[in-house]
């Protein structure tokens, strides 16, 4: 499959649909309930399919190896993202940056897997895990070096950060689901007619009416953009690309099959604009949201969507 092909399905064709009505001035918007119900769709979904699939391919090799590079990328975004932005921005903004970069997004992830699916590449059940894995420890992290760094009072303690992190509406659906997936696999009961429900064509559409709506998101946030710091819009698109090429070279070196290799890319190259922002909001409130929010929302997402699902995929064909 060439670049161009990969750009044109329907998930990226959709997204820049609700875009560029948005810049259009079109009315046109998704009822926030309707959102809600599409995106808990979305994650029950990957998240059961993941946990039928890790039955068949338990954590070992592989799994394991995908694992810690997950939880190593975790830890060295957020303090790189510091050691860079710090003496720019100040800490509790680095930090919060780091935090945003460091974790991942489900939505960027479940649009690869849709796409892998699309055009009949598989991906281990693992995948889901250290997508979960991956969702809060630079959260963590991040918040303790900012809270290290600074002697602000009254800040919420390091165990209810944790909590909040690990209690997350997302996380739960998606650990739920991938649980559920595995025990009836394990019963033999995972089939129709609850199958047709999570996975095929339904997920497909659900998956594009969904990026319809993002595409209106993004477009909202691109128009509120003017006087952005030019060295925020730098970081958005030079952090993911070298995230994303560590992952690859990462799969070159150890061999992962093609669709995991994409995934763990994705992961590594996409920035949290759900969870991490929920919880910074509270634990770092310092930080400026229109900077995190606008970076991972308005600029990764988009470039990962877009470009960056395709142009990974062709790379990896290539030379994973």
């Amino acid at each position: 499959m060439d670049i161009l092909s990969s750009i044109l399905n329907p998930g990226v064709l959709f997204f820049i649909l609700g875009f560029v009505a948005i810049l259009l001035n079109s009315n046109l918007s998704i009822p926030e309930p309707v959102v809600k119900f599409v995106s808990i769709y979305l994650m029950l979904s990957i998240g059961f399919k993941g946990g039928v699939s890790l039955y068949d391919a338990p954590m070992f090799g592989d799994g394991i190896i995908i694992i810690v590079v997950i939880l190593v990328m975790s830890a060295v975004v957020p303090i790189y993202t510091v050691l860079l932005l710090r003496k720019k921005l100040g800490m509790a903004d680095a930090a919060a940056i780091g935090a945003t970069y460091g974790s991942n997004s489900t939505l960027t992830y479940i649009t690869a897997a849709g796409f892998l699916t699309s055009i009949g590449v598989a991906f281990d059940g693992y995948m889901t895990v250290a997508l979960v894995v991956m969702e809060t420890p630079a959260i963590i992290l991040a918040v303790v070096m900012a809270q290290m760094a600074s002697k602000t009072a009254g800040r919420r303690s390091t165990k209810t950060v944790v909590v909040e992190a690990l209690t997350d509406g997302t996380l739960v659906v998606m650990v739920g689901s991938l649980a559920i997936g595995y025990l009836l696999k394990a019963l033999g009961t995972e089939g129709s007619p609850l199958s047709a429900f999570i996975g095929g064509d339904m997920f497909t559409g659900m998956l594009v009416f969904f990026l319809l709506h993002m595409g209106t998101v993004v477009g909202q946030k691109v128009k509120e953009m003017e006087d952005f710091p030019l060295i925020l819009v730098a970081f958005a698109i030079i952090a993911p690309i070298v995230n994303g090429t560590i992952a690859i070279l990462i799969s070159m070196v150890f061999g992962f099959a093609h669709g995991d290799a994409l995934l763990l890319t994705i992961l590594c190259a996409s920035s949290s604009y759900i969870v991490a922002p929920a919880i910074l909001k509270e634990a770092l409130p310092e930080a400026n949201p229109a900077k995190y929010l606008t970076m991972s929302m308005g600029i990764t997402f988009p470039l990962n969507i877009v470009i960056g699902i395709p142009v990974y995929w062709w790379v990896i064909q290539k030379y994973v």
